[in-house]
């Protein structure tokens, strides 16, 4: 005769917890369905099996069901960075979390749940508050396991941590909505996205001096003084005595000038 395992009770406090979590599943399973607007109380109470007094004992409105959505999904995005804080490759632990967000949010509808929620924020202040706490939790996370590695000098130490942090969010919700579109992600896009990673976050080192840079940095010798042009060659002077100036001719010279032309 098999014996029956009794199971063990659960406190109040977990029976309260498990009842919250099977409201939001429940609730999000009809806003993946119909969206916020279009979805009911009334529809959330009959999907969960409980009556309106018992789910409005744990959430006192629609709006605080998609708050605390919001707040569960980051507070998932921040279990999942505490587990690579202390890396010692913080590329390849980025490079993990990518493959992680793309595999949480691989369905269409789950994809599209997270986009709808972050549209909700935009519209609606008590959403849009607890999504601004839980994005300021997470960023400030990541910018602190940021600083952590470029402390340790695994990464550049002149990036602003903060500021490539909200970029890495930011790249991160991209590749969330595109797989919407795009449902099986290419394995070339999420190897070439790493590569990108790797260059941007990379220690900066001096380039090696090429050849001509280095001989330039020798002792150049002084180049030789240009040599003066030789003078010109000075005109020969011609120092022969300057012919005489004709005399007065004799009258015997006159007369032999003139017999010679008879």
């Amino acid at each position: 005769m098999a014996i029956r395992k009794s199971k063990t009770p659960q406190s109040p406090t977990q029976r309260a917890d498990q009842k919250r979590v099977d409201i939001l599943k429940s609730a999000g399973k009809c806003f993946r369905k119909t969206g916020f607007h279009q979805t009911s109380m009334q529809e959330i109470c009959t999907e969960v099996g409980l009556g309106p007094g018992a789910v409005y004992r744990y959430f006192t409105s629609k709006d605080a069901i998609i708050a605390a959505m919001a707040e569960d999904e980051r507070r998932q995005a921040r279990t999942l960075l505490s587990e690579f804080h202390d890396t010692d490759d913080l590329p390849q632990a980025l490079s993990a979390i990518t493959r992680a967000f793309a595999q949480r949010y691989a369905a269409i509808s789950d994809a599209g749940l997270m986009t709808e929620i972050y549209a909700e924020g935009l519209r609606n202040k008590r959403v849009g508050a607890v999504i601004k706490k839980a994005e300021t939790e997470w960023v400030d996370g990541l910018a602190d396991m940021l600083r952590t590695a470029q402390e340790r000098g695994q990464i550049d130490q002149a990036l602003d941590a903060h500021a490539a942090a909200l970029l890495l969010t930011a790249m991160w919700d991209g590749i969330v909505i595109r797989q919407a579109y795009t449902p099986e992600l290419p394995e070339a896009m999420l190897a070439l996205f790493d590569d990108m990673l790797k260059r941007w976050l990379a220690t900066a080192t001096p380039a090696a001096p090429t050849a001509n840079v280095a001989a330039s940095s020798k002792r150049a010798k002084p180049a030789p003084a240009p040599k003066a042009a030789a003078p010109a060659a000075e005109p020969e002077l011609d120092l022969s005595p300057a012919p005489a100036a004709d005399k007065p001719l004799t009258q015997a010279e006159i007369d032999l000038r003139q017999m010679s032309l008879i």
